[in-house]
């Protein structure tokens, strides 16, 4: 019971990225009118504040407000984020301000979201062996399930309401999460921990070969350019995609990633890494290249319709993704030594994020050179045997994370 509301926020958090994401995408196409390689950068851009994750928490324990170093940053943050959303509708169509103040909203979720995994950290040194990892497994679900929730009715509220009324009732979420903050537990402390301490600790943990090699290993991962944002031009324009069905995509995502943790937790916990991310990374190779008889309308002529085709591909994909995205997970955690734990762990989920990041702009860049744009997807198939082409590389970097004699288990609670 006392978890209740920590496990809330991640549900809230959950909501909070999902529910305008349709709205989002036609906003940004039919009233912004970026253009695909825009839309990616932008993507990029805002993904930003989730690349500086330890400075978020190296401000928390350097500066404790009122003797707390969570919960009243969590509610200042979330405040930041309810203005920016109610700001949105409002800005001038111009591509900088648009993605300032998205990225500022992203900030404000991002460090309450810092703060959140801190405290949940925390909440699970309190288990005993017997629910170890349970407080983790169920933050995972709660956020999973909000985004469930988000994504059928984000779809709907843009039908009946629009862009700018979605993004206001958005706006109404991070209020939410600030109110349940108020009444997670945050542990009053005196004790001020000052970064340049925490630095040296942090440095001398990356040198170690058991930690940079895996944390390249993932940053290879997230590193290879994406063309998400352009498939979105690609389904609205040619295939006269209508927001319910991205809707439905949305929610088969999320039902499928709450399958796939599921999946890996009870049968692929002690499966070695090595193994785990070869095999899905091929596979995820493999079923990314079938995304070409969509380009070229193949599916048509085995009679499967291009939404149907869309979506198992959609669902395929995203339950091999799982399968990569999990281990990153379990991996990171693995890594990280006692007495810098939390930051580390931050760090490596940092280096991410920053692959993400690098992802996207990289993925605008060819965008860009292949010629893409929002009526044009003549040279679509060539930016996808591309950008696909690069994801052989992680797999050809498996040995990063083959374990070397004498080292522990993977085996750990998720």
């Amino acid at each position: 019971m006392k978890h209740i509301p920590l496990l809330s926020f991640y549900l809230l958090l959950g909501f909070c990225f999902q529910f305008p994401s349709v709205a989002m995408r036609y906003w940004m196409m039919e009233t912004v009118l970026v253009s695909p390689a825009q839309m990616v950068a932008i993507t990029g851009v805002v993904a930003i504040p989730w690349c500086l994750k330890p400075v978020y928490g190296f401000i928390s324990d350097s500066y404790p407000i009122f003797g707390l170093r969570r919960r009243p940053y969590m509610i200042m943050m979330s405040f930041m984020a309810c203005s920016m959303w109610i700001l949105l509708p409002f800005v001038p169509h111009d591509e900088f301000l648009i993605t300032l103040v998205m990225m500022m909203a992203s900030l404000g979720l991002c460090f309450t979201d810092v703060m959140a995994d801190s405290l949940l950290v925390e909440a699970a040194r309190g288990e005993n062996d017997e629910n170890k990892g349970i407080i983790q497994s169920w933050a995972w679900i709660m956020r999973f399930i909000g985004g469930l929730i988000a994504s059928g009715a984000g779809a709907l509220a843009y039908d009946r309401l629009g862009s700018s009324q979605t993004f206001l009732l958005n706006s109404m979420v991070p209020v939410a999460i600030a109110v349940v903050s108020m009444f997670i537990t945050d542990t009053p402390t005196s004790e001020v921990t000052h970064w340049r301490e925490t630095s040296t600790k942090l440095w001398s943990a990356i040198r170690q070969p058991t930690i940079f090699k895996p944390a390249l290993f993932i940053f290879l991962i997230c590193v290879t350019p994406g063309y998400g944002g352009v498939m979105t031009f690609f389904y609205e324009r040619e295939l006269k995609f209508t927001p319910n069905e991205f809707g439905l995509l949305d929610v088969m995502g999320y039902v499928v990633s709450i399958i796939g943790t599921l999946i890996y937790k009870k049968w692929l916990r002690y499966v070695p890494f090595a193994k785990i991310f070869f095999w899905a990374l091929l596979l995820s190779f493999l079923l990314e290249n079938t995304l070409l008889l969509l380009v070229f309308h193949l599916n048509r002529n085995i009679g499967i319709p291009d939404f149907v085709f869309a979506l198992i591909e959609r669902v395929v994909i995203t339950l091999v993704g799982q399968f990569i995205s999990m281990p990153m997970v379990v991996l990171g955690a693995r890594v990280c030594p006692v007495g810098v734990e939390g930051t580390l762990y931050a760090l490596l989920m940092s280096i991410t994020n920053m692959g993400n990041v690098v992802s996207s702009e990289w993925g605008s860049l060819l965008t860009s050179m292949f010629g893409v744009t929002s009526t044009n997807f003549n040279n679509l198939w060539k930016l996808i045997l591309l950008c696909n082409f690069f994801d052989l590389i992680p797999m050809m970097s498996i040995k990063l994370v083959r374990p070397e004699k004498g080292t522990a288990s993977q085996e750990m609670a998720i």
